[in-house]
């Protein structure tokens, strides 16, 4: 597939595809994600002011050298999960983890990778049940991927891999559940895309924990999906951020850009 949407000037486009062949010479492991995978994967596009890449976080040092030697600014934003690199109106986010420390970019993530050639680049993007996983957690006040997620089943719903993204989201199946609901909502005439047997599951687990008895009221689980609308009340009532974050950066590179990370 080739993927060469025109929504940047020709300037822009030619700084991106700089940053991909780049690192594609220098045989850095990544994969792009946002905007461009899923105009791989949809045929439509959405407006993007950047271009997501995904990599795993050992390779971070070597990702932002090659880009720094392509002329772009790069910094550490986020040790647990963000870095980015700059050349004039062109950003490049480098994603090592989800923001909320839930989905560290692995090996498991390369192989379920599709092939594309984006801007004239050959790459890798990201597969279709990482989208919809990780864009399941976007659901901030100023942000919310639910309908990315919605094009995605009703473009993929039949051939994605539903037991690899039950899996992912044991923990979180009330996301899952979710996320389907709205799905429902959005298209009700795609209702045989979501397999009945993972809907009778969810809404099993649903009636269990209806029926059971109430947890700790300290528990909140909402910075999972907005970092910021929970936490002044979280702090007052002594709960503790349920992110599983953690530093996956080496405090020698963040010197070596120069900046200071940032929370």
């Amino acid at each position: 597939m080739s993927l060469h949407p025109f929504t940047e000037d020709d300037a822009t486009q030619a700084l991106y595809a700089r940053g991909l062949r780049a690192l594609v010479d220098a045989d850095v492991p990544f994969l792009v994600g946002g905007g461009y995978a899923l105009f791989a994967y949809l045929g439509r596009w959405r407006s993007t002011k950047d271009i997501d890449l995904f990599i795993e976080a050992p390779v971070l040092e070597q990702t932002l050298y090659t880009l720094a030697r392509a002329g772009f600014q790069v910094e550490v934003t986020d040790t647990s999960w963000l870095a980015k690199a700059k050349r004039e109106d062109a950003l490049i986010d480098i994603i090592f983890c989800s923001y909320n420390g839930l989905f560290p970019v692995d090996e498991s993530w390369h192989d379920n990778g599709r092939e594309a050639e984006v801007l004239g680049v050959p790459v890798r993007v990201v597969g279709p049940e990482e989208i919809f996983v990780s864009k399941c957690f976007v659901a901030a006040r100023d942000r919310f991927d639910g309908g990315d997620v919605s094009w995605l089943v009703r473009a993929m719903g039949h051939e994605l891999d539903w037991q690899r993204i039950e899996w992912e989201l044991r923990d979180h199946w009330q996301v899952l559940l979710w996320q389907l609901i709205h799905f429902l909502y959005v298209f009700p005439s795609e209702r045989k895309t979501i397999p009945a047997d993972l809907m009778e599951r969810l809404q099993l687990r649903l009636r269990h924990e209806l029926a059971s008895a109430p947890g700790d009221p300290l528990v909140c689980r909402g910075p999972m999906l907005d970092p910021k609308l929970y936490k002044n009340d979280l702090k007052q009532k002594g709960g503790e951020d349920p992110r599983p974050r953690r530093e996956l950066v080496e405090p020698h590179l963040i010197a070596l850009c120069g900046v200071e990370a940032k929370e």
